[in-house]
């Protein structure tokens, strides 16, 4: 059952029609004045399912109220009465976004049916309005949460590298999403610089609840350290951190870490890496590939980490840490590649650390032609 508002100046067309829809058990109001109808509409709209109006009539046409009623709720169907030889205005009323015309005198099936498939319309707009603005709403949602997880990221990026007596350190970061995957830090633990970067396999808001958990673990090594771990635990410390991603993340969800140590007093440098891209050391006389020494963190339960030792660094060593966006930017589905890195590294070996950086992202930028597919950094620490 429908209800329907039926608007005419002709008494005995409103019975016909009224008469014609009671007898499909609908709700019928007849009004016989423009300005009364439009009244009723608007305190019933939300209750009103399809509204059927005369083209002619005195003070207010069919064509306003069908304009005033599109203002007020543009889902509604309107079905407009037409006389004989009145098709112009008709096609104009669609235009104007009449449901459908029907010519006088009605046709009862054909009124039924137009009655159906306008009401049929409405709803099916109604519900698209509905989803739109849910869908509207859901979208807003996330990007609060998005500006939220952007802005606990960017705190947890350091503001400064540390100054440490004997080391030079130099970051590039550039995140290819509003939220990247990428982290990367520098610290002084005592004896020891600890440094590292990671790379976690998603972006957006997935990407910084798993960097918040992997930056948070990292931060407690200076406390780890004053309570006695020393060289011999580095791979427990990626072996622990792999165990807490394990438990409480997606197992399609991952993170590559290359985690390193300087020993101050003998610039002996140990690196445990999960499951990272090859990192490098630079030296005068050439360089030293630093590899991965375990799986990448979060998937696999029984994995085991172990630790890389370059005994002593000389004056002028660098350390490269890098992650995969930069080597695997593309073009023509060609990468730039570990190849291309390695190659630029070394050719810029006796140039200073900003030099270098700026050098990596010039070449990298014009291979891609500027296109970003994936978060990027670079991390040199120089030793002086």
């Amino acid at each position: 059952m429908a209800k329907i508002l039926v608007i005419d100046d002709e008494k005995t067309i409103l019975e016909n029609i009224k008469f014609i829809l009671e007898l499909d058990n609908n709700e019928v109001i007849t009004v016989s004045n423009g300005k009364e109808a439009l009244e009723i509409f608007k305190n019933n709209y939300s209750n009103i399912d399809v509204v059927i109006t005369d083209m002619k009539m005195p003070e207010i046409s069919g064509m306003e109220i069908l304009k005033e009623i599109k203002k007020i709720m543009p889902e509604m169907g309107v079905i407009i009465l037409t006389g004989h030889g009145d098709l112009e205005n008709a096609i104009h009323a669609m235009k104007e976004g009449a449901f459908e015309y029907l010519r006088k005198p009605v046709n009862a099936d054909n009124l039924t049916i137009a009655i159906n498939n306008a009401i049929s319309k409405k709803n099916l707009l109604l519900e698209n309005a509905r989803i739109n603005k849910e869908l509207l709403e859901y979208q807003n949602y996330m990007q609060g949460l998005h500006d939220s997880a952007l802005k606990i990221l960017l705190n947890m990026l350091p503001k400064n590298l540390p100054d440490i007596p004997g080391f030079n350190f130099l970051v590039e970061y550039k995140s290819c999403d509003r939220v990247g995957g990428d982290m990367y830090d520098v610290a002084d633990i005592g004896d020891y610089v600890c440094f590292y970067v990671f790379d976690v396999s998603s972006h957006g808001i997935l990407a910084s609840v798993i960097s918040t958990i992997i930056k948070s673990f990292l931060q407690n090594i200076e406390y780890n350290y004053k309570q006695g771990i020393n060289k011999r635990r580095f791979p427990e410390i990626v072996l622990d951190l792999n165990l807490e991603l394990y438990s409480n993340t997606a197992q399609n969800i991952f993170a590559s870490l290359f985690l390193g140590f300087i020993d101050k007093k003998t610039k002996t440098l140990y690196t445990v890496s999960a499951g990272h891209i090859n990192q490098y050391v630079i030296q005068k006389e050439g360089h030293i590939k630093l590899e991965s020494t375990g799986p990448i963190l979060g998937v696999f339960e029984d994995a085991t980490y172990t630790c890389n030792v370059v005994k002593h660094l000389n004056k002028g060593d660098k350390i490269w840490l890098f992650t995969d966006g930069i080597i695997e930017v593309s073009r023509n589905n060609k990468t730039f590649g570990d190849e291309n890195m390695l190659k630029l590294l070394n050719d810029y070996k006796e140039y200073s650390l900003s030099d270098t950086i700026k050098k990596i992202l010039q070449v990298t930028e014009e291979f891609s032609d500027g296109s970003c597919h994936d978060d990027t950094t670079i991390l040199g620490i120089e030793v002086l």
